[in-house]
C-alpha cells in the first residue's frame, strides 16, 4: 500500500498544533521528552519531520532552529513546514538514502517515522553515516504489544489480543510479536479516515539492527500515558498506562 502523506498533511498539522492527537500529547511526547539530551549548539536532523512541529519541542531543550534540518518524503508536508517555520531548513528526501555528507549532524531526532520504512536497517546505516562521532540518535516506533495484536470478540466486546490457548494441543496464535511485518490501520478524526501502512518489529529486532549498524544503545523506553490523561479520558489513560503504544531508543555513534 502507498501511504497518502500529502493529502492529510494539513489536517495532521492542525491536530498536532491543537493537541488533538492524544497518542502524541499524552503518550509519545512525554516518553521522548524523558530521553532528550541537552541540544545547545547542536547541528540537528529531524528525520521524517512531517510539517515541522517537532522543531518547537527541540527548542525547549536548547536547540537553535537555524541549526536544524528537517527531511520528509512528503512534498506537501515539507511545503507546509517551510511556510510555518521559515527559520528552519527543510528538504524532501528518503530517510533510507539521505542527501547529506558523512559526519554532518550532532543529533538525529525522529518521531514515529522509522516504522514507515520496510528497510529500517538501511535507515539506521544512513543515520550512522551522517552523524558525527559521539553523535546521538533518538527515535520512536510503534510497539508490537499494541500494533501486532489481533481483534477478538469475547462476550460481545472486541479486544486486542496477543497470546495463545493454554491447551498444548491448540495451535491458534493471536498476534505476531516476533515477526517483522507490514500492518495497515484506519485512523479516524474529524470525520476523515486515513489508512496507513507501517512495519512493526519487536524491541529485540530493532536492537540487533542498531548494534549491527555499530550504534551503542544508551537507553530504551516503552511508553506510558501520563497522569494528565486522566482529566481528558480516563479510559484512554487506563489502557495506555499499562500497555505500551510506542517505544523509543537513544543511541550513540
Amino acid at each position: 500500500m502507498q501511504n497518502d502523506y500529502d493529502n492529510y498533511a494539513k489536517e495532521r498539522q492542525e491536530k498536532l498544533i491543537n493537541g488533538m492527537m492524544p497518542s502524541h500529547r499524552f503518550v509519545e511526547k512525554p516518553m521522548m521528552k524523558s530521553m532528550m539530551p541537552n541540544l545547545k549548539n547542536k547541528k540537528i536532523l529531524l528525520l521524517g519531520c512531517g510539517t515541522g512541529e517537532e522543531t518547537n519541542l527541540l527548542v525547549t531543550f536548547g536547540a537553535d532552529k537555524e541549526k536544524m534540518v528537517g527531511i520528509d518524503i512528503s512534498k506537501e508536508s515539507i511545503a507546509i513546514a517551510k511556510k510555518t517555520y521559515p527559520n528552519v531548513e527543510f528538504v524532501v528526501g528518503d530517510m533510507a538514502n539521505l542527501p547529506f555528507d558523512e559526519n554532518t549532524f550532532d543529533f538525529v531526532y525522529s518521531s514515529l517515522a522509522v516504522h514507515y520504512s520496510a528497510t529500517p536497517d538501511k535507515v539506521y546505516n544512513e543515520v550512522y553515516r551522517v552523524l558525527k562521532k559521539d553523535g546521538l540518535f533518538l527515535f520512536s516506533l510503534v510497539h508490537p504489544i499494541r500494533w501486532s495484536s489481533n481483534h477478538a470478540n469475547i462476550d460481545g466486546k472486541t479486544y486486542r489480543l496477543i497470546g495463545c490457548a493454554r491447551d498444548d494441543n491448540e495451535s491458534e496464535v493471536l498476534g505476531n510479536y516476533n515477526t517483522f511485518k507490514e500492518h495497515t490501520h484506519d485512523f479516524f478524526s474529524w470525520n476523515i479516515k486515513e489508512t496507513l501502512s507501517f512495519y512493526v518489529g519487536s524491541p529485540s529486532f530493532h536492537f540487533k539492527l542498531l548494534r549491527k549498524a555499530n550504534f551503542e544503545v544508551l537507553d530504551f523506553t516503552e511508553s506510558m500515558a501520563v497522569e494528565e490523561t486522566k482529566e481528558v479520558d480516563i479510559n484512554y489513560y487506563k489502557k495506555n498506562k499499562e500497555l505500551p503504544q510506542f517505544m523509543a531508543f537513544l543511541t550513540k555513534k
